[in-house]
């Protein structure tokens, strides 16, 4: 696989014009005293919570360049179909194994370049760092050079998964070495995931310099029904309804105010978890308490959208039927490229549904990825939940390592 090196120009002036930009807006603080650059090829792993954590990472390491693992549906959209490859990066099939990425990789490492992994696979949707498949340390293990840690925190409150547009507040992140060649040889694969998980989530980052806020917004909350469709009072579903910075279930009347710091204060007696990420997991043992081998199937209509096959022409309307979720895993029965045809999806192979909000939630198998849109276009988050919490619940083995809000305790239960 032919891998171009990431163009010096376009970085040159991404740096110049963007990273002022990033320290007004906010107030970026780069910490890179535990970080010693190795002289030649090298591993980044960075977590994952907003869509600028490439562009902050990059910024921070500047002048080295990286070649980054991207997700393939971006290399599908203008003008990002172009501007992509000559960036250097990777497209990757999500959750699914792709022998192009891995020989993207070593080609990039054999010459001496340097490989930026989100090993995360898609952004936390409550800012939680979300685990990562158990590959990612044998392939680390294998590949045999440095690895270096990009920890991001506060870009999820200036440019939250589930809102359109950016608020001003603060950002930092710490470039930091994590392992030494020696190391890794010393170092079971085990050893590996924990010490990446460790560190990308963040648990001994030391204190900021300043609080990880926004600054004042009439709309902090808006989206945020996107993500948090369930009333922990009522047990109502897509009840949630939010505007300015409140949030607040049409059913029952429960309602809270999304603080500058992404706290949830309640109004009266509303009960309302102390904050987004607590309300997210509450949602997701929800939806895991319902799940079990005799569960009914739960079934969807969908529209189904597959790669154009054109160059910048994104995705396309593919056909239309059913999806069903039961504890072996994923069906698809409809309409395919004008054909009738009944896919499978085994519960092992799906351990996370990716999520555009309010619009599509996707699988990544067979070689390519699908995008499913159900006629209420809201329901992709409940899909992504169930998916997750069926995942751990039915799979066996589980290849994911545990994240704060998906782990075997929640679906064992």
């Amino acid at each position: 696989m032919k891998v171009k090196k990431p163009n010096p120009v376009i970085y040159f002036f991404v740096f110049i014009l963007i990273y002022p930009l990033l320290k007004i807006l906010f107030r970026l603080e780069v910490d890179k005293k535990n970080f010693s650059p190795p002289d030649g090829p090298f591993i980044v792993v960075c977590n994952h919570s907003s869509f600028m954590d490439f562009l902050i990472i990059m910024l921070a390491l500047y002048p080295i360049r990286v070649n980054a693992i991207t997700a393939q549906k971006f290399f599908l959209y203008k003008p990002l179909h172009r501007l992509l490859p000559m960036m250097g990066c990777i497209p990757k099939n999500l959750f699914d194994p792709d022998i192009r990425s891995i020989i993207g990789i070593k080609t990039v490492l054999k010459r001496g370049d340097r490989v930026l992994l989100f090993p995360e696979g898609r952004c936390a949707y409550d800012g939680v760092y979300a685990g990562m498949h158990k590959s990612t340390g044998k392939l680390i293990k294998k590949l045999d050079v440095p690895v270096i840690s990009g920890s991001i925190d506060g870009a999820y409150k200036c440019m939250p998964f589930w809102r359109d547009g950016i608020r001003n507040g603060h950002v930092r992140i710490i470039i930091s070495d994590l392992f030494s060649p020696e190391q890794l040889k010393s170092l079971s694969i085990d050893e590996i995931n924990k010490a990446i998980d460790k560190r990308l989530c963040r648990e001994n980052d030391p204190p900021p310099k300043k609080p990880f806020y926004t600054t004042r917004s009439r709309q902090l909350a808006e989206g945020l029904q996107f993500i948090l469709y369930w009333c922990p009072k009522c047990n109502g579903e897509f009840t949630m309804e939010t505007k300015g910075c409140g949030i607040r279930c049409s059913a029952c009347g429960n309602a809270a105010i999304l603080d500058r710091e992404m706290k949830l204060i309640p109004n009266g007696d509303s009960a309302v978890p102390e904050d987004i990420p607590a309300w997210y997991k509450k949602q997701a043992e929800y939806e895991a308490g319902k799940l079990h081998e005799d569960m009914e199937p739960i079934t969807e209509k969908v529209n189904v959208l597959l790669p154009s096959g054109i160059p910048g022409g994104g995705m396309s309307l593919s056909g239309s039927g059913v999806i069903t979720l039961n504890p072996k895993g994923w069906y698809y029965d409809g309409e395919l490229k004008g054909e009738n045809v009944n896919l499978f999806f085994p519960i092992d192979t799906v351990p996370a549904l990716p999520i555009d909000p309010n619009d599509v939630f996707q699988i990544y198998a067979h070689g390519t990825f699908y995008m499913f849109s159900p006629e209420d276009k809201q329901r992709c988050i409940k899909y992504s939940v169930i998916g997750e919490c069926a995942y751990w619940k039915f799979a066996s083995p589980v290849q994911m390592t545990e994240s704060a809000t998906f782990n075997n305790q929640l679906c064992s239960n």
